[in-house]
């Protein structure tokens, strides 16, 4: 790779960690509505690839319901607003598919790719909204895991380029490397055991756990995105973000790490 774009993905990776880091940070209406900004862009991305599949999903269905299942949590009620946003997804998309003549591929891919995008990173919503009787762990429970995801994803790349000489899976994603793999692991399970420890007060062998979960999942989210993209014949989901590629590049580790997390937390009882 070129010094410049490594100086641009470098830099342009920065500011946006900056970015999570301050949304973060502020919580409350500020995170969710980054939140759901991710969501809407990374949906569009993803009718893009979708597209180049021969099932681009209508913007009409899309967009509106990857946005209402990521800030479902901050909505009101029990459960949260999903019965009203898929109830929505059925009748107004079938109804929409009659009258507009859409194929029923473009649908489903309008359900699936909201559920990809918008349902995985609704659960950061819900992270940051918990409050058990005793704690507030809100801001502290999403921090852990997106640090834990960063580390996984620096810690792959430096040790990829540096020392990968065996392939990890290279149907999907021929540059990645099972050394890479393992130190994106090995960083994620010392980073959770760490910072699970100082912000929410778990046993290391909990964080470590969690860490464990995080690095599994984390890169099988990015080696889904690899698939789809591979399918679709694109190199990069999109071109927002210089030296990246598209949004969904740089979400794909997060995606899948939002419910996992999520149900982690619930299963040793946080919340």
């Amino acid at each position: 790779m070129p010094a410049s774009a490594t100086a641009a993905r470098w830099v342009s990776g920065v500011l946006l960690l900056l970015v999570v880091a301050g949304a973060v940070a502020a919580g409350g209406p500020v995170f969710v509505a980054v939140v759901a900004a991710a969501a809407a862009l990374g949906a569009w991305e993803f009718a893009g690839l979708a597209g180049r599949l021969d099932a681009a999903p209508p913007p009409w269905l899309l967009l509106p319901l990857t946005v209402w299942l990521a800030i479902r949590y901050a909505v009101p009620g029990n459960p949260p607003a999903l019965d009203i946003g898929l109830g929505a997804a059925v009748v107004a998309g079938l109804t929409g598919l009659v009258v507009s003549a859409t194929s029923w591929r473009s649908w489903m891919a309008a359900v699936a790719g909201s559920v990809y995008v918008g349902f995985t990173l609704g659960f950061y919503v819900a992270l940051i909204s918990w409050r058990p009787a005793d704690h507030w762990f809100g801001v502290e429970a999403v921090a852990v895991p997106v640090a834990a995801v960063v580390l996984c994803d620096t810690a792959a790349y430096l040790a990829g380029s540096a020392l990968g000489r065996h392939r990890f899976f290279p149907h999907i994603s021929p540059r990645k490397s099972v050394e890479g793999a393992a130190a994106g692991l090995v960083a994620a399970v010392v980073a959770a055991a760490v910072l699970g420890r100082v912000f929410l007060g778990i046993a290391p062998w909990l964080g470590a756990l969690e860490g464990l979960l995080v690095g599994v999942v984390a890169q099988a989210g990015d080696l889904a995105e690899s698939a789809l993209k591979r399918q679709a014949g694109a190199k990069d989901s999109g071109s927002l973000i210089p030296g990246h590629g598209g949004l969904l590049d740089r979400l794909d580790s997060l995606v899948l790490v939002a419910p996992a997390v999520y149900c982690f937390y619930r299963l040793i009882s946080l919340a």
